[in-house]
């Protein structure tokens, strides 16, 4: 019997359509024929969850999320279906279905966490919802304290820097210093050395007459030798002289003096009078001032006093300059 070529055409397309679902489901994840159990799971929100992410319990892949569903009559909660593929596996009550983080690129999963207290339950029945924070968020709460410690310490240090900025102008003010004096001492060393230096000479004089000197004294000490032994005999005649007497006529001598200072002090005598009696200091600087005009105006005008004595003055002097006083300010005439 001849098989027409329309039906091996059928065939043939109907073999590569189950090859094709095969392979599809295969390439998801999905055993086509073992048996699949199904648990539902209702979120608030599931943080870019899709279909065929994995479902994993202890780090082992279980199964995938075969569909995904938005409520609008719920609320907009989002329905996930969960497709166990692994064959006798029992699920306790109360356990958590909670989308993860799988990768630092942000591809979720569902990890299954099973309560202490195991008591199972049907399959399609709900699962308890989770979600675990986002990897931003716990890199973010892990770095906070990080993060306040380096605000601390950038805080520190830069008042640290502040404190090196003041120490090092403090350190150049003091440097600045030390060369201002540095070149103030140069300065006085080379004045020093000038004034050394010109001053050669003189210092040459001043050692040679110090050498004269010392020659003198060292040809001369034997008539130092005698004035010396002079010395000590006029000092051993002393020590021999009557002291008594010397003193009883010293002690009158200064009692006749104190006698005399007293008396000034009193204002007795002439003396006394002059020291005590300003007016009669007064006057006699009067006299003295008057003298003294009488004397320059004899000498510049001679002839007024000599006229009556029949001569003149044939060389008249010039009038000297006086001071607020009328007194005569005598000036040295260079020849």
């Amino acid at each position: 019997m001849k098989i027409r070529n329309e039906i091996k055409v059928g065939v043939i397309i109907l073999i590569s359509l189950g090859l094709l679902y095969f392979g599809l489901n295969y390439l998801k994840g999905k055993d086509v024929f073992g048996k699949t159990i199904y648990f539902y799971s209702v979120y608030d929100r599931i943080d870019g969850l899709t279909r065929d992410n994995p479902i994993m319990l202890n780090g082992a892949k279980i199964g995938r999320v075969s569909d995904v569903q938005l409520m609008p009559d719920k609320g907009n909660k989002v329905l996930v279906k969960m497709e166990i593929q692994l064959e006798g596996l029992l699920v306790p009550d109360s356990t958590k279905a909670i989308i993860v983080n799988q990768d630092l690129l942000g591809s979720k999963a569902i990890n299954f966490e099973f309560p202490q207290v195991m008591t199972f339950n049907n399959p399609s029945d709900t699962l308890i919802p989770g979600i675990e924070k986002e990897l931003g968020q716990v890199v973010e709460e892990s770095l906070a304290p990080i993060q306040a410690k380096i605000e601390r310490l950038v805080e520190e240090t830069q008042a640290l820097v502040a404190h090196v900025q003041i120490t090092v102008t403090t350190i150049n003010e003091t440097v600045k210093t030390a060369e201002d004096a540095i070149g103030s001492i140069k300065h006085a060393t080379e004045s020093i050395d000038t004034m050394v230096t010109s001053q050669s000479v003189k210092l040459s004089r001043v050692l040679d007459n110090v050498g004269a000197i010392t020659a003198n004294l060292r040809s001369n000490s034997e008539n130092i030798s005698d004035i010396l032994e002079n010395v000590a005999t006029i000092s051993d005649s002393l020590t021999r002289a009557n002291y008594a007497t010397a003193v009883q006529n010293a002690s009158n001598a200064l009692a006749q003096f104190d006698s005399l200072i007293t008396s000034i002090n009193n204002g007795e005598g002439s003396l006394g009078l002059l020291v005590t009696d300003d007016q009669l200091y007064r006057n006699l600087e009067q006299a003295a001032l008057e003298i003294d005009k009488l004397a320059e105006d004899i000498r510049r005008q001679p002839k007024r006093y000599l006229a009556p004595l029949g001569k003149k003055n044939k060389n008249p002097q010039p009038e000297k300059p006086r001071d607020a006083n009328d007194r005569v300010i005598y000036q040295n005439d260079s020849i």
